[in-house]
């Protein structure tokens, strides 16, 4: 795989945006990123993972994937046919059962460049934002309420499978956010930080955290995000009809 955790300059031509969970439903992807008139040529694109599955068109993940202008990390999704592809049996039959089915009609040529470019996704991103500070994006939940301690274990390469885990698959942070669970929300060592995984009704908004999975693939929204403490949020329907802004915030 590629480094696990991925770092970006400022961006001083254009605006830097993070989208939720698209799971395949890239036509809202396209409509949303013309509503709000993106420049390819100098805004940028970072994804909170999981671009593929139980939509309608995941196989367009490796278009985006290649763009210069978008950058993804890794979500359970993108693991979970990482994990088909390298054993099958149990994990092919898991990720089947989570959506994972499309894989088996794309053709073998295309499944190995996809499966290739999944492989080299980062686990987490930082972004230096042009008015100072620092954005970061990981899937589902970070180590020990603290940025700067999953950027280390990532860097030096020493995180265990839990705490790998704790990245792609944990909702321990969101069950606390929607009053499900204790614990403390925010997170230690970067100015704001998004997160996918746990679908929300509308994006949330809580101390320095920013969730961006709303639903696209069961006929819900797709969010997209300004990067920033400030930063407006968008939400588009799955009938392409409605477009709000704002975060809810607990």
């Amino acid at each position: 795989m590629g480094p696990r955790i991925q770092y970006f300059d400022a961006n001083t031509a254009g605006r830097d945006y993070a989208v939720g969970d698209i799971h395949g439903c890239f036509y809202m992807l396209d409509a949303l990123l013309e509503r709000l008139e993106f420049d390819v040529a100098k805004d940028r694109l970072f994804s909170v993972g999981d671009l593929i599955d139980r939509g309608p068109d995941s196989e367009r993940a490796a278009e985006f994937i290649d763009a210069p202008w978008f950058h993804a990390i890794r979500g359970n999704h993108e693991q979970m046919l990482l994990d088909a592809v390298n054993h099958g049996g149990q994990d092919r039959a898991l990720w089947h059962m989570n959506g994972g089915d499309w894989f088996d009609a794309v053709d073998a040529r295309a499944a190995d460049a996809l499966t290739e470019r999944v492989r080299q996704l980062p686990l987490a991103a930082a972004v230096n934002l042009a008015g100072g500070g620092v954005a970061a994006l990981v899937h589902a939940n970070v180590s020990d309420n603290s940025f700067e301690r999953t950027r280390a274990l990532l860097e030096a390469g020493s995180a265990d499978t839990q705490a790998l885990s704790m990245l792609l698959w944990n909702r321990d942070r969101a069950d606390a956010l929607n009053g499900r669970g204790s614990g403390q929300i925010a997170v230690d060592g970067v100015d704001v930080i998004y997160f996918g995984h746990t679908p929300m009704h509308e994006a949330m908004a809580h101390a320095n955290t920013r969730w961006l999975d709303t639903g696209a693939f069961m006929g819900g929204w797709l969010s997209i995000a300004e990067l920033g403490v400030a930063g407006e949020v968008w939400s588009l329907s799955s009938d392409l009809d409605t477009l709000h802004s704002g975060w809810r915030w607990v």
